[in-house]
């Protein structure tokens, strides 16, 4: 298991098909747009026999509530390599790029209906302390 960092060149799709596991409405026209607008947007993956078996997408943010932080916008695994470690190893890998960018913590959001993940980062010793809200326009 190896990681690699995400080269728009080589790894497009690659990363889009994994993406899309967990964003099955995204075309891949509409993620290389967000690639190309998304502040500080970068991903990693890990690799297995050349595969990329899980991968996130984080940014570092600044705001008044958290500070500097490493915020997760996506985290994925293939379906056929889940329950393996890979998201772990991912977030530990979160928490260094943190470390090594001076940032205060970490956070990520994820479904309310999404009771497996909720489990998952518990399990991960993250700890839920906000609720999200969205509207629709």
């Amino acid at each position: 298991m190896q990681f690699v960092s995400f080269n728009p060149a080589n790894d497009s799709e690659r990363f889009f098909d994994l993406l899309k596991e967990l964003r099955p409405h995204l075309s891949f026209s509409e993620f290389k747009f967000i690639l190309n607008h998304a502040d500080n947007y970068q991903m990693v993956g890990l690799e297995e026999d050349n595969r990329l078996v899980a991968m996130m997408g984080y940014r570092i943010l600044h705001d008044f509530v958290h500070g500097k932080h490493v915020y997760i916008d996506d985290l994925v695994t293939a379906s056929s390599e889940r329950s393996k470690g890979h998201g772990a190893v991912l977030l530990k890998h979160a928490e260094e790029i943190a470390r090594e960018n001076s940032c205060k913590n970490l956070r990520l959001c994820t479904g309310l209906e999404n009771e497996a993940g909720k489990r998952f980062y518990e399990r991960e010793a993250w700890s839920l302390r906000a609720i999200v809200y969205k509207k629709k326009l």
